[in-house]
């Protein structure tokens, strides 16, 4: 039998569609302020918006009439006619804000227009207004949103975490106040002040107050105007692209917007100038007249129909290409190849024989690194090693004699007798080849198996760090990794909350330097893997980004002695994991090829 649902249970329904979580909340009250011609908007959240989320602004206000009308579905002061909807510009236009948030939330609105002398104050929950008084109050609105999903209880018992909340809070929160610099905006939570942000005097100011200088400074300008749209904003230079999304903004007729088609666009002209996996920055604005573009297709307002759209591609392509090709940035050479690990390029340090923090301080010699490597439990026997033999412990490990490297290395020469150390390069001669090492190259090769098997196993090992070390990160960054100290913790790291975008780090993996650069270089790489599940291919990206992290601040200056060992643990794992890893870290040239250059 077919029935007409209660009023009440319509509302629910409808509200689900506008309010997700918390953060949804967020996004459409701070959306109404900005309708209302506020000049600053201030967001309060208690227990990541479970409790209290609390908007204040100085906007117009509303009058008694209008804001007991507010709370009715549909109730709208931006649309008149059908015609209407071809021409949005402002954010809240199908009066369903107010109305959703009453259904699944109690509600108290105090709000007064400048002309009136005071204020109204209502309180309304299950889509019902409960009472209407007048109030002293400022200008403006002030709305308090408490126990969301008091009355939907499956719906609250599916919000994440409060990290995970206020992550998609602050996100909600940045977007809108990227795309007016001239409002100041500021954001607190249980307290304690996450942005405070004054009216800039240009967008890139803003973005530098949001996202840091670091990140503002490497930023280009794009801009072009044709009959159809306007393209104007800023694109992150190539090296400070990263694998984790989080800067990325698209905005048409200044509402944000997702386009992954778009997207697609903005990364096509970087496909030779960053790795693979890695995403640019870009705070890219779009005008084009309203009739040729349609905001009104997703429940949210997240997405948008352009009726140009390839054409829009196309432009904002060319755009992004010219500006990139303006600011003289080159495709990046890439000599690496495989799926495992994705070596740095080799450094050129001052010559110089005494090891710095190499391995005369325990960071490879003798096989180990800070307590450290161990060569694999069990090796195949292969071909190119005759001479390995079993130790003496019986623990099914392999050992090279003194007598060399077998007919691998010239017969009459003993490890590391003709070992040649200049530039992060090793060279030593085999038969008819001279093999040439990299150094930092097999330190992460080393430190890559050793994080692997950790990883693979789940038995990280951690050392404590003398001096504790604070790590200041970008806020998407910074959410993510609260969000995720577990996972850290089974990693090896003991990372504690600092407030203000900072993390204190007590204790590191096995090996791992603890200084604030390879720390936050480290934390920015996981985050991007945090988020999935830890499958093979996620374990390898992890192990290869805390190898990378780890041989960048080891020693590349090594005497014979620590070059022969170096060399003797990478023809281990060569002929323990395979001669790929020659593409990696060892490469051999043969007597013919040296020839041909003489």
């Amino acid at each position: 039998m077919i029935k007409v649902l209660p009023s009440n249970i319509a509302n629910l329904i409808a509200a689900g569609e506008v309010v997700g979580r918390p953060a949804s909340v967020v996004k459409e009250l701070m959306e109404n302020s900005i309708d209302a011609g506020s000049t600053g908007i201030s967001v309060s959240v208690l227990d990541a918006g479970r409790t209290l989320i609390q908007v204040i602004d100085d906007g117009c206000g509303m009058s008694p009439e209008d804001a007991s009308l507010c709370f009715e579905r549909h109730a709208t002061s931006k649309i008149a006619s059908a015609e209407d909807l071809e021409s949005i510009l402002t954010y809240g236009f199908r009066g369903e804000a107010l109305a959703s948030i009453a259904a699944v939330a109690q509600v108290i609105l105090k709000t007064r227009r400048e002309q009136d002398t005071a204020g109204v104050q209502i309180e309304a929950a299950d889509s019902k207004i409960l009472s209407t008084k007048p109030v002293a109050c400022p200008k403006g609105c002030n709305i308090a949103v408490s126990n969301i999903f008091y009355n939907v209880p499956a719906r609250r018992k599916f919000l994440k975490s409060d990290a995970a909340e206020m992550r998609h809070i602050e996100q909600e929160f940045t977007r809108v106040a990227v795309s007016h610099p001239q409002v100041a905006f500021s954001l607190r939570h249980n307290g304690k002040d996450i942005y405070n942000i004054r009216p800039a005097a240009s967008l890139k100011q803003r973005i530098s107050d949001i996202c840091g200088r670091e990140l503002a400074g490497e930023l280009v300008d794009i801009a072009t105007e044709t009959d159809l749209v306007r393209i104007s904003g800023y694109i992150g230079s190539p090296v400070d692209a990263r694998k984790t999304p989080g800067n990325q903004y698209f905005f048409i007729n200044g509402r944000y917007f997702r386009s992954p088609f778009l997207h697609k666009a903005v990364c096509k002209p970087y496909e030779n100038l960053v790795r693979e996996g890695y995403i640019p920055s870009y705070f890219i604005f779009l005008e084009c007249d309203p009739t040729e573009v349609d905001v009104n297709i997703h429940p949210q307002k997240t997405e948008v129909k352009f009726t140009e759209e390839h054409i829009i591609f196309e432009i904002l392509s060319a755009c992004v290409r010219a500006s990139l090709g303006r600011n003289a940035f080159t495709p990046a050479i890439d000599f690496e190849s495989g799926e495992v690990l994705d070596f740095p390029p080799l450094e050129r340090p001052a010559q110089d024989s005494a090891p710095q923090g190499g391995y005369g301080s325990g960071s490879f010699g003798g096989g180990s690194y800070g307590g450290g490597y161990s060569r694999p439990a069990r090796m195949d026997y292969s071909p190119l090693f005759p001479q390995l033999e079993k130790e003496d412990g019986g623990d099914g490990r392999f050992t090279a004699p003194n007598a060399g490297y077998g007919p691998l290395l010239e017969e009459d020469a003993p490890a590391g007798s003709n070992i040649v150390v200049m530039d992060g390069l090793i060279l030593f001669p085999v038969k008819d080849s001279l093999a040439v090492i990299g150094i930092q190259k097999a330190q992460e090769a080393i430190l890559y198996h050793k994080y692997y098997e950790f990883l693979s196993q789940e038995k990280f090992i951690s050392q404590r760090s003398l001096y504790p070390q604070q790590v200041v990160l970008g806020s998407n960054i910074y959410s993510i990794i609260l969000e995720h100290i577990d996972r850290l913790t089974q990693l090896g790291f003991d990372v504690r909350d600092f407030g203000d975008n900072t993390v204190i780090v007590y204790a590191v993996p096995d090996g791992f330097p603890d200084d604030e650069a390879a720390l936050k270089e480290a934390m920015d790489n996981l985050a991007a893997s945090l988020d999935e599940t830890s499958t093979e291919e996620i374990l390898r990206s992890q192990a290869a980004t805390l190898s990378k992290a780890a041989a960048r601040k080891l020693s590349h200056r090594l005497n014979a002695v620590q070059a022969g060992m170096l060399a003797d643990q990478v023809l281990v794992l060569r002929a323990t994991y395979g001669a790929d890893l020659a593409t990696r870290c060892i490469a051999f040239i043969s007597k013919e090829e040296l020839e041909r250059k003489l």
